[in-house]
Order: structure tokens, then sequence, then C-alpha cells
């Protein structure tokens, strides 16, 4: 403890009649010089005296003890370090940091840990977070154990002046390369069949240097192209389905990689459909034509083309022919030039009338397999020789018709393969469908059966060519259910995904997997039409795998839950299939780069009076830490320092007034009336 005398002022006026009087007595005293007065001096002295008396002065004497310095050591733990496994290297350096500064005399230890944000990790915020309780004449200096990745260095950077010398202790060698690959552009969404451009870039030590890049839409490999280090590499890719389909572009492992989490990158491509453009042929007028035109209307996404044939060719007919009002059905410009434009086409009760050939059937097979979809509703032609089953369209078709039809009531019932399939799963109420009462009879020698009707034969079949797909209705009675017959039954429901079935809409393929995040956990969702499924493997964004437990939730489907700790793209896997799901941001900037350096914090330590020095990836290579004077250097070749303030605060104090104010003033007054005396000489 020591002592300090000073001398304080304690005005008997506000600042504000202070100020006023002080400007009146400076315009009278020139008014007076400007006039010539014979005592200027004796008059401004008599001015000064009377506002001393005014101020007061006092005489303080106070017991001061010196203020402990604080300094802050920040050791960075974000993502960035702990890709590059240097998190313990960066925690052992600063604890080493902070206790030898701990030894330091009259010199209080700050210790701060910062984790990266979903922008990358915030240094600077948290130097003057950290500090920010503190005043400013204590404070010692900062050290920052880091890596060199920061995301708000300063624009200018003299704003940590004020916060003495700031080191930063780099962990990690900077001549450790790492390749990573940083997504330019990427579309939020894609037509469906048509192609989207992506552009990338590949960083790494080695530029100009050729990459090869896989790029995977829901974990099928889509292509793979080669692109130059250092460039913007521009790569198109198919969006293959409606809704969410997940991106991946991955680089090859270079010759040098701190971690290859960063050689991924990933977005979400959102697929739409233009249209979607059905043609419905229904081969004679009757009741349940009405259904699938109303159903295929009422949803705004499809474009539907209706030819319902009201004239078979070899009906007589004597009308002339330019008084009639049908067209002729269009075959060449349906089944030829404009076939592939149709994405599903549906035969509804269709009989063989020589309005279309053979020929025609065959570009319709053809069409299927490469990718289209094929509906028939069976009529009782087909069980006769007009059938479309005499056509060559048998090589794509799963069931035959056996030439019987049944006619009595009977109750659409589900398989045990329905009650999995995604088509008939969940549709309402089984056991209260109203009941039909026609069928034809059909053997099933593929695809699979998902509806049992009349005697237990198949009523709805389902079936893939090729790339395409085929469903069979063996009856024409569905629209018993659209009019409420004995209770009706879920046809609009089972219509509709029928036609999504068949157009290979996502949510209703029988095999597929999803993940989604909620809440900080990860959901994997397995559906499946078989008895079970294998454990799900879940792959972190470090690469790191767990097995996830599949528990059956419904007929078909199963599922599983895994914590989610880290940000960035998870991965599950279950067989053949994978999918995607991310926490925070698909490509989080806090791992996007890896490499040890001092370009971003340099600038704003060096201002700062602070220097910057390389720890090696086990942070063993620390400078020695010394105590400045204020004002002096704070680093050399092999040392680093912070400054001792002095600072003191007062414990105790004691004041007295220089006199009393009234004798102040009382001089002045005698000064002034010398001055008049003077004159009046």
């Amino acid at each position: 403890m020591f002592g300090i005398d000073r001398i304080t002022l304690a005005p008997t006026l506000s600042a504000p009649w202070l100020i006023a009087l002080a400007f009146a007595a400076v315009a009278f005293l020139a008014v007076y010089v400007w006039r010539g007065g014979e005592a200027p001096i004796s008059r401004a002295i008599g001015l000064g005296f009377i506002f001393l008396g005014l101020l007061q002065p006092m005489w303080v004497r106070e017991a001061r003890v010196a203020a402990p310095d604080a300094a802050l050591v920040l050791i960075d733990q974000s993502e960035s370090l702990e890709a590059a496994g240097r998190t313990q290297a960066a925690r052992r350096a600063g604890e080493a940091i902070a206790q030898r500064l701990s030894q330091e005399e009259n010199l209080t230890v700050r210790v701060r840990e910062i984790r990266g944000g979903a922008d990358g990790t915030p240094v600077f915020a948290a130097i003057q977070d950290g500090l920010a309780d503190i005043e400013r004449n204590r404070i010692a200096g900062a050290i920052v154990v880091t890596d060199g990745q920061a995301v708000d260095a300063p624009e200018n950077p003299s704003e940590l002046a004020p916060l003495g010398p700031v080191h930063g202790v780099i962990i990690g060698d900077p001549a450790r390369g790492d390749r990573r690959i940083e997504l330019i552009a990427a579309p939020a969404f894609g037509i469906v069949g048509e192609d989207a451009v992506i552009e990338a870039r590949v960083d790494d030590p080695s530029r100009g240097a050729r990459v090869a890049l896989t790029i995977s839409i829901d974990g099928q490999v889509e292509r793979r192209v080669e692109a130059i280090v250092g460039e913007v590499t521009r790569i198109a890719v198919r969006t293959p389905k409606r809704g969410p389909n997940m991106v991946v572009i991955e680089a090859a492992a270079g010759r040098q990689e701190i971690s290859l989490a960063n050689n991924r990158a990933a977005f979400q491509l959102a697929g739409v459909r233009d249209r979607l453009r059905v043609l419905l042929i229904t081969g004679e007028p009757h009741a349940g034509a009405r259904v699938w035109r109303n159903l295929l209307k009422s949803d705004p996404t499809v474009d539907l083309v209706h030819f319902t044939i009201l004239r078979p060719p070899e009906k007589l007919d004597l009308t002339p022919q330019e008084e009639m009002t049908l067209i002729p059905f269009p075959t060449e410009a349906l089944f030829g030039a404009r076939l592939n434009e149709f994405d599903l086409i549906i035969f509804d009760r269709y009989q063989q009338q020589g309005i279309l050939g053979a020929e025609v059937f065959a570009n319709l097979a053809r069409r299927v397999r490469a990718g289209g979809a094929l509906l028939i509703a069976a009529g009782e032609w087909d069980a006769t020789g007009a059938s479309l089953y005499n056509t060559p369209l048998a090589t794509i078709l799963p069931a035959r018709p056996t030439g019987t039809v049944i006619r009595e009531p009977f109750r659409p019932a589900l398989t045990d393969l329905g009650r999995r399939h995604p088509v008939t799963r969940t549709l309402p109420n089984p056991e209260a469908w109203g009941r039909w009462t026609r069928q034809i009879e059909a053997n099933a020698q593929g695809g699979e059966i998902v509806l049992s009707g009349a005697r237990g034969r198949p009523l709805l079949t389902l079936s893939r060519a090729g790339r395409g797909r085929v469903a069979e209705i063996w009856s024409d009675q569905a629209w018993l259910w659209a009019r409420g017959y004995e209770g009706g039954g879920p046809h609009g429901e089972l219509l509709r995904r029928l036609a999504h079935w068949l157009m290979q809409e996502p949510e209703l393929e029988e095999e597929r997997l999803t993940l989604n995040a909620n809440a900080g956990r990860l959901i994997v969702e397995r559906a499946s039409v078989g008895q079970s499924v294998e454990d799900a493997i879940l792959i972190a964004p470090d690469g790191r795998q767990t097995a996830v437990a599949m528990t059956q939730a419904a007929p078909g489907l199963w599922r599983g839950q895994a914590d989610a700790n880290d940000q960035g793209l998870y991965e599950a896997r279950s067989g053949s299939l994978r999918a995607f799901a991310a926490i925070g941001p698909l490509n989080p900037r806090e791992v996007s780069a890896l490499d040890a350096t001092a370009d971003i914090v340099r600038p704003a330590f060096e201002a700062s009076g602070g220097t910057v020095v390389f720890a090696g990836e086990d942070g063993q290579a620390l400078p020695s830490l010394r105590r400045v004077e204020r004002g002096a250097r704070a680093h050399g070749e092999d040392w680093i320092g912070v400054r001792r303030n002095g600072s003191a605060v007062a414990r105790a104090s004691a004041s007295a007034p220089l006199g009393p104010g009234w004798a102040w003033a009382a001089a002045g007054l005698i000064l002034l009336m010398l001055g008049w005396r003077r004159e009046a000489r």
C-alpha cells in the first residue's frame, strides 16, 4: 500500500452556471482592455481568485494498492481443430501458457474456450467478450491458441490495439497440405429429367493438377469428371426424381491430407416435374370411365389426354362422313412421334378392334422398358381373343387372363405382401370395404400381387419391365367404391397411389431408406416389403460409423434413432440403400478449411502490438513468456510478453479544503478594488 496526494475541486455552483460566469468575466475583461483600462492584470487576477473561490480547491490524500493486471488465454476448440486432430494439442498448449502466466506477480489469468458456429469460429469476438468487463488500464494482453481459421477478422486491424498485445499461438504445421472442395454455385430446384448445373472448385497445394470428382445422388453414382485444382468446374447432373435429391460431390484423396471431411460437399436439389402427361384410352363408354377421368383431372400437375372409342371401325354406319361429329383415332400422332411424351398410358376396358396394330403395341412395350408406365384396367373383353394379352404387350405383363369371368360379389382384400407394399399399406378400414361384383380370372406369372379378389385370385398386380413399370387391375368395378356401394372404399387414394407408383414417385418405392434430423437426433426410416431388415449404419461427418437398431413401427416400415452431436452431413446405409441428412448447414464453414495459417489473424494481432508464432502439430514448441512495461515491445525472436500496467486502486482517502472559498473570493475583490483605486488616481 502507498499514499498519493493530489488537488481536486469541489465547485459550489453547477457546471452551466460556472461556464456562463466565465464567459461573462472574459467578455468584461476584453471590453475593459479594448477601452484602455489601466489595471488589466489586477482585474484578471482578481476575477481568477473569485472563480477559484467558487471552484473550492481541495487537498486529497489517498491510500492506494496496486491493481492486478488481467491477461486472457483463449483456447480454440472448434470443429476445424477436431477434424484435424488438434483439439487436445490446443488444450495442452493453452493450459501450459495459463499455468506459466499464473506464476507472475500481480497478474490475473482468465482461460476461455471458444467453439465454432455455423459460419466458422468468431475468434476476435471471443477476445473482446473475454476482456469486456476489465478496465482498459488493467488489461495486460491476450494469447490465442488456435489454428488461425477465423471468420470475423476486422476490416480495421487497429481495433484490437486498446486490448494490449494480442498474440496468436498457431497449432499445426503450415507446410502440411490439405485438399478441399468448395461449392461455388448449386441450384435449389431442378426439373425431373433435365440437367442442373453445379459449379465447384478444388483447392490443393498442387495448383493446376487434375483431380477426380465423383457425383452421386442419394448414394447412387451419377457421373465421374476431372477438375483442375484452383479452377471452377461446371458439372451437369440430371435431376432423377421429384422431391429432395441429395447431391454429393467427392474429390479423391490428395497426396497431402489433414482430413477427408472437407473432400466432400453436398446440397439438396428439389426435383419438380414440369407436368405429368397421361394418356387414357377407354375402349367403350362405361360407369368407371368417369372415375378415372375425375381422378386424373383433379390433380393440377397432370396433363390428361383422354380418348373414348365410341364407334369401332367395323360398325356399319350409313351417315355421310362429312356429317360425322366423331374424329378418327389419332393412332400415328399418339403412338408414333408423341409416344415418348407420355409418362403414363392407361387402357381402360380396352379391346382390340383393329384401331391399334401390332407395331403400335410393340412400340409401347419398348417405351415402357425405357422408363414409361402402363396401367391396364381389365374388362370382359380381356377374357376373349380381343384381349391386350394377345398383342406384343404380353412380353411385359406379369399376369395373363384364363378366359373366365367371375360374376359374384367379393370384397377386395390385402394380400400378405399388400400389407407391406407402399401402394396398399395403410389403406384405411380394409374390413369395411364395399364389395365388387365382377372380376377377370388371371394367373400371375410374376410381379407382385397386393390385392386379391374373388376366390383369392389376383386383383391388383404390379411389375417392373426394364426401367418402366406395369400395373393390372383385374376388374372394372372400382367405380362401385366411388358411388359408395355397400359403404364404398378408398378408391381415390388407391388409384392415386397406383398412378404415382407407376410414375416412380420416391415416396412409393418398395425399398426405401430415409434419414431425418429432429431436435438433435437422427431418425432412420426403412421401408421394405421383406419380413425383416438389417440394422442401419450411420456415418458421422468425421467418418465414424455407428450401428442403429431398427424396430418395426408398422407392416413394411422400420425405424431407428441415434444422437447427432456434430454439425455436417450424415449418411445412413442399409444394404445397397443410402440416405443423407444434415445437422446445421450442409457444408459447415468451420470444417471447410483445416490448414494451419497465420494469414487471417496476423494483421490484427500485429496491429495490437502482438505477434503470431507456430507451435507445431503437437503444440509443444511454445515461446517463453515475459512481462513488459507499458509501451515496450511485447515480443521477440523466441518470446512473447504481456504488459505490466502499474495500475492502482484507492483503498482510503481524506480531503481538506485549501482555504475557505470565501477567502479566495475576498482576495479577488481586494484586487479588483485596488485596480479601481489605481484608475481613480
